[in-house]
């Protein structure tokens, strides 16, 4: 069985983000939760890309410390099964701290973790959600900015604490993210 069908079995539909389409192109539009002005959209999505709320898996509060940010989760999760490639995202209006935008980072990669030892459980996928690239993207100071902004060149942003930081992103290409 793909991977797409067993995430698509196992997370409810509330806490999936839809594809829409613009002039022909799948089109995901993400905005974080409470900020109404602050939304970007990723273009040229993959046809099978699943987009996950990853701030809906309740945080163990009940269960965890959280002394060192483990009940923290990003916003987002886009995985593609075609690319091979799992994306982390947070927004975030304003903030500057970047320690905070990695523990989040770094809970949602632990979400991930979570799914992929269900899947190979409850569905007997041993291979389940294996041999993808992961990327972390934190998305900062999210109001729309006058003139368009450079992305300058990066170390590959494979792990939290080397995040692709994008400033006033608006419109992303999935490619760029993904880095593939």
């Amino acid at each position: 069985m793909s991977d797409i069908k067993i995430l698509s079995e196992l997370i409810l539909e509330s806490a999936l983000v839809p594809h829409e389409n613009t002039y022909g192109k799948p089109v995901i539009k993400l905005q974080e939760a409470g900020v109404k002005d602050a939304i970007s959209y990723i273009r040229n999505i993959p046809s099978d890309a699943i987009v996950i709320k990853a701030d809906k898996f309740p945080a163990p509060e009940s269960f965890f410390k959280g002394d060192k940010g483990e009940c923290k989760r990003a916003d987002f999760i886009i995985i593609s099964e075609e690319k091979k490639v799992i994306l982390y995202v947070e927004l975030k209006a304003g903030a500057k701290d970047t320690s905070h935008i990695v523990k989040q980072l770094k809970g949602a990669s632990c979400v991930i973790s979570y799914c992929k030892e269900i899947g190979r459980h409850f569905w007997n996928e041993n291979t389940f959600l294996d041999g993808y690239a992961h990327r972390y993207v934190g998305m900062v100071n999210l109001s729309v900015s006058k003139k368009p902004s450079r992305h300058k060149s990066a170390p590959l942003h494979d792990s939290p604490e080397t995040f692709l930081k994008i400033s006033s992103p608006h419109h992303l290409q999935f490619n760029q993210l993904a880095a593939v």
